[in-house]
C-alpha cells in the first residue's frame, strides 16, 4: 500500500476507508471533513481547528453548552438559537440575528455596533408609524 503522504488529494478522498486515522488528521480541512462525513463524526471532531468541521460535528452529535462558548460565531449562533442570551453575545452577528428574530429593544439602540443601532432605529421607525 502507498504511503499516505505520497497520495494526491483525489487518492486520499477515494481511499478514506484505507487510511482512516491519517485522513482524520490530514492538514487539509476538506480531507478531514470528508473523513468524518464518511466514517462518522466523533467527540474529537468537536475539537478540530476548523470551524466547519466543529459545526458539522455539533450538528451530528448535538449542540452542548460547550458549543455556546466556541470561538467561532457561526457555531455559537447555532448553539444559542435566538434567545435573550444571544442578544448579549460578544459577536455582533449573533446579536443582530437575535434582535431580528425576537424584536429590537431600546437596549439595541445603544448597542456598541453601529449596524445594530441603525437596524434598531429602522425597526422602531416602522413599528411606530
Amino acid at each position: 500500500m502507498k504511503n499516505y503522504k505520497d497520495l494526491s488529494e483525489d487518492e486520499k478522498l477515494a481511499c478514506l476507508s484505507l487510511y482512516t486515522e491519517e485522513a482524520k488528521e490530514d492538514e487539509d480541512w476538506y480531507i478531514r471533513r470528508e473523513a468524518y462525513r464518511a466514517l462518522g463524526f466523533t467527540e474529537e471532531a468537536k475539537k478540530d481547528e476548523d470551524w466547519r468541521i466543529r459545526q458539522e460535528a455539533y450538528r451530528a452529535l448535538g449542540f452542548t453548552e460547550e458549543a455556546k462558548k466556541d470561538e467561532d460565531w457561526h457555531i455559537r449562533q447555532e448553539a444559542s438559537g435566538f434567545t435573550e442570551e444571544a442578544k448579549k453575545d460578544e459577536d455582533w452577528h449573533i446579536r443582530l440575528k437575535a434582535y431580528q428574530v425576537l424584536g429590537f429593544t431600546e437596549e439595541a439602540k445603544k448597542d456598541e455596533d453601529w449596524y445594530i443601532r441603525q437596524e434598531a432605529e429602522l425597526y422602531f421607525k416602522v413599528k411606530n408609524d
